[in-house]
């Protein structure tokens, strides 16, 4: 009988997790892999998700139905900003950076690590961007650092762009070149959100890491699909509210203004 020779695909698809960052630098990264039809990027965000609170939104136990039926090669994960707050624990509330809140913030990062291991994917996991409110900023790095420990522990890699969006002083700074290479404003006033210039740069840095990671061979039989791009789901806002508990119980948000909000609203689009 006649072997019919099936194509290769060698489609390189991309799964992005995270929170309203994570959600701009989903479309940011889709944008910047358009012309290659090599990679399809799928968009997956809650804006106000984090890993501290999974009563808020639980990323382990909703991956897998995110994942089902669908053949990911990679996940990008982009969590942390909303992190700054108790984490609860039965009856208890752990205060943020004390020592217990440290161990249940390493176990619910392992949880997540687990089960996209678990799912063989090669996991991108993004240092979160500096951040313009300066103890904001360290709570951040303190955040962060425990993210590196244990997604390095568990083999998976640790991509640092935040010197992209610092000054070669290591300051914040909202402007700097966009993915053409002119210099622009990349950041919001409200020292967290990016606009869609920003993204843009932000996924152009992913991709090339990405690229690096994996590998760039040839590709015999490319299908010429573009990315997909999947909106968030409807019951997900498309402004974000940034904001975070300030230890003593009252929390700050950070409502963006209106440019902001027709930027986010592109980002989406």
């Amino acid at each position: 009988e006649e072997v019919v020779a099936q194509p290769v695909d060698d489609t390189y698809r991309i799964l992005v997790i995270g929170d309203a960052l994570g959600g701009g630098l989903g479309a940011g990264l889709s944008r910047m892999a358009e012309p290659e039809p090599r990679f399809e990027i799928v968009n997956r965000f809650q804006e106000t998700s984090g890993i501290a609170r999974p009563e808020v939104y639980d990323w382990p136990a909703s991956l897998p139905k995110i994942m089902e039926g669908k053949e990911f090669n990679a996940v990008v994960v982009l969590l942390g900003a909303y992190d700054r707050q108790a984490i609860r624990e039965g009856d208890f509330r752990l205060v943020f950076n004390t020592p217990e809140w440290t161990a249940a913030y390493e176990a619910k990062i392992d949880e997540l690590l687990d089960v996209l291991n678990a799912a063989g994917l090669k996991v991108f996991w993004v240092a979160i961007p500096p951040m313009g409110d300066a103890k904001y900023e360290a709570d951040m790095k303190i955040v962060a650092a425990l993210q590196k420990q244990e997604v390095l522990s568990k083999g998976q890699v640790y991509v640092d762009l935040r010197s992209a969006f610092l000054t070669p002083d290591g300051e914040y700074t909202d402007k700097g070149t966009d993915d053409t290479g002119e210099v622009r404003k990349l950041r919001s006033r409200d020292g967290i959100a990016f606009f869609k210039q920003g993204n843009n740069r932000f996924g152009q840095l992913l991709l090339a890491e990405i690229k690096r990671a994996i590998g760039t061979g040839p590709i015999e039989s490319a299908p010429t699909l573009s990315p997909k791009v999947d909106l968030p789901s409807p019951e997900i806002a498309v402004v974000p509210l940034f904001g975070q508990d300030n230890g003593d119980g009252t929390f700050v948000a950070f409502q963006p203004d209106e440019k902001l909000i027709s930027e986010l609203a592109k980002v989406v689009a």
